[in-house]
């Protein structure tokens, strides 16, 4: 393999310092100079000039745990270079054997894989097998361990049932899982105490983990949540990123501002805390996540029978709507599994509901009923001023939170990184263009420990996104999400082109980063 001279560039190099035009070389999968690096004939040369050339992105929460596996293009065409997988307490592992497709959560990876994955060593051994686009880090997640162990049982776990949990999660760990995360208001992770985290958060920090959380609540009840999720930490003494960071829902926008505050004085107490937030106004959820928690006790079959009861439904329609932040409107169908309802995708439960003459709440309740629990939503939840507070943070990584669905996928997993460069850091001038890659890839390397990425420096990995700072942009939107960005140039990942003139290339270099014990 040659070596590579990315020539007269204009380098980020994701410190936070400013920008240089240099020259980047590259020999084998590391950086080996940067600087004024004379021409030779046994370079490869790659003119840069009017070009920035940058750290990859690094994608810290993302739900690309399948799409690893079938090399979508979709992160790599965006500039990302490695991504966290598991996150929300939903992993591919550990899960048993599911021949029959058993589903339980009606939430992604429901019944999933078939063939079962005990520990993070079975993920990364599929990844290594199919050879991967991009480096990929794991997560374990509290969703998958809590049905290994306990199925989609409400009650508190026995001893002997959360020794087995904290044994199973170790042998994650041990395997090269990076971290444990929980989805608190996702079954069943919702259906755990404070206590039953801090148990597990306590073998978490034995293998020296960062526990990231999609905490209980991110309405009416966010700044509890932001205390759980701080207690949590303290208590078991480990890292804590809190996922996703919203206010969600007009009637508690005002929130925001108590909700860090509290991040910020249990950072300056002594808790190491960040967070993560995607650029967009929207995200995107299980229509299930906003029933009450106990008509879903038993999982999906026990939901839908509880659906079938009259004097259930109507007291599951009521609570439902009692607690709704968003109105129906802001909450727009983006899949479903029956083809009979294909024709919804894109539209509101409200407007759906008109067209059937039937409030909103019974609406919802009966799709759930319809698509036997599979129904995924596209949600407005912010505003910018809060997205704003958010996304300037110093304590904020950017993040995708994506996966790609058949149906309407949310544009953030095709455009997070060029929209937030193009419109918020170009357009709009929330923050300085080295900021910005500092958020998107050095403050998420230093977080996750993820060894020399992250950053352009000698001997660093040779991770690298090249693009246009007055051309980098998405027209991806919620109703034609599927679009590639604009201003890539080229992305390296451990020294090869993965995408070279925006094109995607056959090489496929991206590694498996198992987490080691520090």
């Amino acid at each position: 393999m040659r070596a590579i001279l990315l020539k007269n560039g204009t380098v980020i190099d994701g410190l936070g310092r400013a920008p240089v035009r240099a020259d980047v070389l590259i020999n084998g999968d590391k950086i080996a100079g940067i600087g004024n690096i004379p021409e030779s004939h046994d370079l490869e040369i790659v003119n840069c000039d009017g070009l920035v050339i940058a750290p990859g992105f690094i994608d810290v929460h993302s739900h690309s745990d399948k799409e690893i596996l079938q090399h979508l293009p979709n992160k790599i065409l965006q500039g990302v270079t490695t991504e966290i997988v598991g996150n929300c307490g939903y992993s591919l592992f550990p899960t048993h054997p599911n021949p029959e497709g058993v589903r339980l959560t009606g939430e992604i990876f429901d019944g999933e894989p078939a063939e079962g994955m005990a520990t993070t060593e079975d993920y990364f051994v599929a990844v290594e097998e199919v050879s991967s686009l991009l480096n990929v880090a794991a997560l374990t997640g509290h969703v998958a361990l809590r049905i290994y162990v306990m199925e989609m049982r409400r009650e508190v776990p026995s001893p002997d049932e959360m020794k087995i949990m904290k044994r199973v999660l170790s042998s994650c760990l041990e395997t090269g899982s990076i971290g444990f995360s929980t989805g608190l208001n996702c079954l069943p992770s919702s259906f755990a105490g404070s206590d039953e985290l801090i148990n597990l958060c306590q073998t978490l920090g034995e293998h020296k983990g960062i526990y990231t959380t999609h905490m209980r609540d991110y309405k009416f009840k966010v700044v509890e949540a932001v205390d759980e999720a701080i207690t949590v930490a303290r208590t078991a003494d480990v890292p804590l990123q809190v996922s996703h960071m919203q206010v969600v829902g007009k009637k508690n926008w005002h929130r925001l501002d108590l909700a860090l505050e509290k991040i910020e004085e249990a950072r300056a107490s002594g808790v190491d805390v960040a967070m993560d937030a995607y650029p967009y106004l929207a995200g995107s959820c299980s229509l299930i996540q906003f029933l009450p928690e106990w008509c879903q006790a038993g999982g999906i079959p026990a939901l839908l029978t509880n659906l079938a009861s009259p004097g259930k439904y109507k007291r599951i329609a009521a609570e439902t709507d009692a607690y709704m932040s968003n109105t129906w409107d802001d909450l727009m169908v983006c899949e479903v599994r029956s083809t009979g309802n294909r024709t919804l995708i894109g539209k509101s439960i409200q407007r759906i509901a008109d067209e059937r003459d039937k409030p909103a709440p019974e609406t919802a309740l009966d799709l759930l009923s319809e698509e036997e629990g599979y129904v995924y939503l596209i949600s407005f939840n912010s505003s910018e001023e809060n997205l704003k507070k958010v996304l300037t943070h110093p304590l904020t990584s950017i993040i995708t939170d994506g996966m790609v669905m058949e149906g309407g996928t949310h544009p953030r997993t095709f455009g997070t990184y060029p929209k937030f460069l193009g419109e918020y850091v170009r357009e709009k001038r929330w923050m300085k263009l080295e900021e910005a890659i500092v958020k998107s890839s050095a403050l998420a390397a230093r977080r996750f420990r993820l060894d020399r990425r992250g950053t352009l420096e000698n001997g660093g990995w040779a991770d690298i996104v090249v693009f246009d700072a007055e051309k980098i942009g998405t027209k991806s939107d919620y109703d034609n999400p599927g679009q590639d960005p604009e201003g890539i140039n080229h992305v390296i990942i451990n020294g090869r082109f993965g995408v070279r003139d925006g094109e995607l290339t056959s090489e496929k270099a991206g590694m498996a980063l198992r987490h080691k014990a520090i």
